[in-house]
């Protein structure tokens, strides 16, 4: 049963991939979404085995490397961890394969589409099962590279190119902290083995440097402040790409890394110190340019960089568990809201720019209460999911009294999250419309396929963090701090603050907005110039140096001198010499032929 789990969706994406040609549009969507349904059965089977009965099981299949002291086997781990993961992983890929059956109808290449995210979703449970570091590193990559092929799958725009090569590259400098981390595990430890390691821990330099590393790594994946400039980017692939990257693939397995690399971070105080301030300033850093964003999914994608923010400062606090439950909970609403996304994208013709649409909710009522109910949730409003993780999250952070200003920013993030959510809403469903003429001929709902999921995430968005919030809160039993009411409430009135201001000042002063802030405007939503600063320091100066000592030094000259264009060059030099003695003349025949003979007389 264990085995089955990665079975299904690696042999979805195999067939699919070599035979989906023959088996069609249709024939693709429906084995896909058949083999992730079996899936997250199992899952669903291997949560209860897991969790109710408080186990957990190692499957050792093969001894994989053995040279020296180096010894690590092929091992799959399933805990109570895992078990959560598995069923985010697959409910949301499971949703994601279906609601793309509808959306990508039509297109060309639908095929290689759901190979794709089948193997995207396969390479995320590789990861999240892995037993030890090396094997993690494998994942890791894997849903890198997939994330690539995924950006890029509508290769022909020359901006899904560069959206594809920026995450790729960007990725490529936080796994440098991965590789880097590994090997003083190894260096210290003798082991990649999680228990291993784990038992072995101990507070020491170098356990403070294999912290920084490994949350090297997690700033790339999981888009936090200086390494986050991919992810807004990463729109240009098709919308469900996007509700997979952001909701259960890819972020999150940063989260997931920092959350199963626990044992090593408790040790390391300074480090946690660290790890929330750079989250608390992501969420902060995100929610202002989420702001001024006008672009539909690039809002809702700063929007999963501010809510890793929190889950990173859950990490940073020692509270693995909530972070855990805030990004179960996210999963839902920020499948919802991408999804949504997609519906609504799809009714009104590949229209983004929420500036051009406006007065839809009575054309799309269904899109438009699943966009109330995804952007309530993620603001954290009373009693919807997100709010029994987001603002647990900021009571523990009141409770740690030397990172206060963690609270605080925390909670003026709440209010930015619920301007840029309700400006969404206002500007694409209560403004008056900007739509072409045109577009008003197609508008209608989609289908039961693209409805069907969205009704699901929803529901989930609604009642799921009420229904965890026991399990969760049992494992903090007795570590809530004393919180006045006040405390507890403020998240809450910043939100219903930041709900009620935007409604009222797009109702009476939009047409009296001061040109005061122009400038603020223009900065942010340059996205604080993050992307400037790193072309004109980093970019231009790298690759000044690699057309000069790259290109023009090794590649157009030593590699040319002495590799095969050199080698052909020197032949041809060579054999025009040689020609040179084809003169044509007799008498210079006849001497050659007397050297020849005197020559053979001599050696004889």
């Amino acid at each position: 049963m264990y085995l089955l789990i990665l079975f299904f969706p690696l042999v979805g994406s195999i067939l699919t991939g070599c035979f989906g040609r023959h088996i069609g549009e249709k024939g693709a969507g429906i084995l896909t979404s058949c083999c992730l349904i079996i899936g997250l059965s199992y899952s669903v089977l291997v949560g209860i085995e897991i969790l109710f009965n408080s186990t957990a099981t190692f499957l050792r299949l093969w001894k994989w490397f053995d040279s020296g002291f180096f010894l690590v086997f092929f091992d799959l781990q399933f805990d109570g961890l895992v078990a959560v993961m598995l069923f985010v992983v697959f409910l949301v890929s499971t949703l994601v394969h279906v609601f793309s059956i509808a959306y990508m109808r039509g297109d060309p290449h639908v095929p290689r589409f759901m190979a794709y995210l089948s193997l995207f979703t396969f390479l995320m449970v590789f990861l999240v099962t892995s037993a030890n570091f090396l094997q993690l590193f494998i994942g890791w990559e894997g849903v890198g590279l997939c994330s690539y092929l995924l950006i890029n799958f509508w290769l022909t725009r020359l901006e899904a190119n560069r959206a594809a090569i920026k995450a790729m590259l960007v990725n490529k400098v936080g796994d440098i902290g991965l590789l880097l981390a590994m090997f003083l595990l190894w260096k210290s430890f003798g082991s990649l083995d999680f228990s291993s390691v784990f038992n072995l821990v101990s507070p020491s330099k170098e356990v403070f440097f294999i912290c920084l590393f490994l949350f090297f790594g997690v700033m790339g994946k999981s888009a936090q402040l200086g390494l986050h400039t991919w992810l807004p980017d990463a729109m240009e692939g098709p919308t469900p790409v996007s509700a997979l990257i952001h909701a259960a693939t890819m972020v999150t397995a940063g989260v997931f890394l920092l959350i199963r690399a626990s044992p090593l971070f408790d040790v390391v105080p300074l480090m946690l110190i660290i790890i929330t301030t750079i989250g608390v300033l992501t969420v902060f850093f995100a929610g202002t340019i989420g702001l001024v964003q006008n672009d539909l999914k690039k809002i809702i994608a700063y929007s999963t960089c501010s809510q890793l923010g929190y889950m990173v400062v859950a990490c940073g606090l020692s509270h693995f568990s909530t972070g855990l439950f805030h990004l179960m909970n996210h999963a839902f609403f920020k499948a919802l809201l991408f999804l949504s996304a997609g519906s609504l994208i799809h009714a009104v013709v590949d229209e983004q720019d929420v500036r051009k649409m406006g007065g839809l909710s009575s054309f799309l009522p269904l899109t438009y209460i699943f966009f109330i109910i995804g952007s309530f949730s993620l603001m954290g409003f009373p009693f919807l999911t997100g709010f029994y993780s987001k603002d647990l999250i900021l009571e523990f952070a009141f409770g740690q009294y030397y990172l206060i200003f963690v609270y605080l920013l925390g909670c003026f993030s709440v209010l930015l999250t619920a301007i840029y959510s309700i400006r969404l809403i206002f500007l694409s469903f209560l403004s008056n419309t900007n739509l072409k003429r045109g577009v008003f001929f197609f508008l209608k709902e989609g289908e039961g396929l693209l409805l069907a999921p969205l009704g699901i995430l929803a529901l989930g968005s609604i009642f799921w963090g009420y229904f965890c919030k026991e399990m969760i809160w049992c494992f903090q039993m007795g570590t809530f701090p004393v919180l006045f009411l006040n405390i507890k409430l403020l998240p809450v009135f910043l939100s219903l603050v930041g709900v009620f201001g935007v409604l009222f000042f797009f109702y009476f002063f939009l047409s009296k907005t001061l040109f005061f802030f122009f400038s603020i405007y223009c900065f942010l939503g340059s996205a604080w110039q993050i992307n400037y600063f790193f072309n004109f320091f980093f970019i231009k100066k790298i690759y000044k140096i690699g057309h000069l000592i790259t290109n023009l030094t090794l590649d157009k000259g030593v590699l040319e001198l002495i590799g095969p264009k050199g080698i052909v060059n020197f032949l041809i030099l060579q054999v025009q010499r040689l020609s040179s003695f084809q003169s044509g003349l007799v008498f210079n025949y006849a001497l050659v032929f007397f050297i020849g003979v005197v020559v053979f007389m001599v050696l004889l």
